[in-house]
């Protein structure tokens, strides 16, 4: 015999995670991304998968930057107020990690 599903169940909606102070996390519009890259290779077939890897590594990339800046914030304010993480904040969290800075060496050396 089947297991009936509770009926507390949402029906199969899967719960969204949170961010920190119970905000939605930021995400980037993945259609946007496989519609950009289809735009920049027009002579060849861009696989959505492609725009999933994407998206995917500046997800990832832009916690890295925003956890670095918040450090340096945290380091620069110690009153314990709401937490503004500033462009310098962001511009020496970059300076102060080597790899970060290799990485975007590499990319003004493409660009």
């Amino acid at each position: 015999m089947a297991k009936k599903r509770s009926s507390s169940s949402k029906s199969g909606a899967a719960k969204r995670r949170k961010g920190p102070g119970g905000q939605q996390p930021k995400r980037f519009p993945l259609q946007q991304i496989h519609e950009l890259l289809k735009s920049k290779f027009p002579s060849g077939v861009v696989k959505p998968e492609a725009a999933v890897f994407l998206t995917a590594i500046l997800e990832y990339l832009s916690v890295e930057f925003l956890e670095l800046s918040a450090n340096v914030a945290r380091s620069r304010e110690r009153d314990g107020d709401k937490l503004t993480v500033t462009l310098q904040d962001t511009l020496s969290a970059i300076k102060s990690d080597p790899e970060i800075t290799e990485l975007l060496e590499k990319v003004k050396k493409k660009g």
